[in-house]
């Protein structure tokens, strides 16, 4: 009897060793499984991380480029047209690339005469004005050199501190010189054309006075060898 009682919690004792090493062995699986899956979960959210960082480097990298561009094309824009300030450094006598330099660009062509290499060779280039709407310059060149210039909208007369009046305007007369006009209305007006070589007899230049008025107000002299040859309103 004592014999079996004891066979008998014996064998109680290893059946629960054996259930606890079970429930261990079945734990620690579950665990090692979460341990695992967390890693992973760990590991594709870092590269989740670094896919974004890579997107993000790349976008800003074309926006960048692409802003880059459009400042280019500002640029070459603003080279292909002509300022007031630029047509006022302009003189006769230059050649046709003095004059590209100072602009910045080739001119387009607006007519053409006589045989190229002799002193008759004539070419009329014009360059779009930068204020646009209609503004432009013209430049004629005779045998590779500058005859003669003439602007419209080019330049900042409009906005300039020296205007004229009606009265200032009755009072100049047909042979005064630049100087005395200049003093009857205060300063030089905006040269719209100029031709021949200056300090000459045939040197002839159009200035464009706006008037105080505004609304499209404006005087046109003509003088030619400095000395005022006609008016016009």
């Amino acid at each position: 009897m004592r014999k079996l009682m004891k066979f008998g919690c014996l064998g109680f004792i290893g059946i629960l060793a054996i259930i606890i090493i079970a429930v261990l062995a079945f734990g620690g699986g579950e665990t090692d499984d979460t341990t695992s899956n967390n890693t992973t979960q760990t590991e594709d959210s870092g590269g989740n991380s670094a896919d974004e960082d890579t997107t993000s480097s790349g976008n800003t990298e074309e926006e960048n480029a692409e802003e880059g561009d459009s400042g280019e094309a500002s640029e070459t824009e603003d080279d292909s047209t002509i300022t007031g300030e630029e047509f006022e450094q302009i003189s006769n006598g230059m050649t046709y690339e003095e004059v590209v330099e100072i602009i910045g660009s080739e001119g387009t062509v607006q007519s053409e005469t006589g045989e190229e290499g002799s002193q008759f060779h004539t070419i009329i280039y014009s360059w779009d004005g930068a204020d646009g709407w209609g503004a432009n310059a013209m430049l004629t060149f005779q045998d590779g050199l500058l005859q003669s210039k003439a602007q419209a909208g080019v330049g900042n007369g409009s906005e300039a501190d020296v205007t004229i009046t009606i009265d200032e305007f009755n009072q100049l007369e047909n042979g005064m010189t630049t100087d005395q006009v200049f003093e009857i209305i205060g300063g030089e007006g905006e040269i719209t054309s100029q031709t021949g070589e200056e300090g000459s007899q045939y040197h002839t230049v159009t200035y464009t006075y706006y008037g105080e008025s505004g609304l499209g107000s404006n005087a046109t002299l003509m003088f030619q060898g400095c000395i005022w040859q006609n008016k016009s309103t």
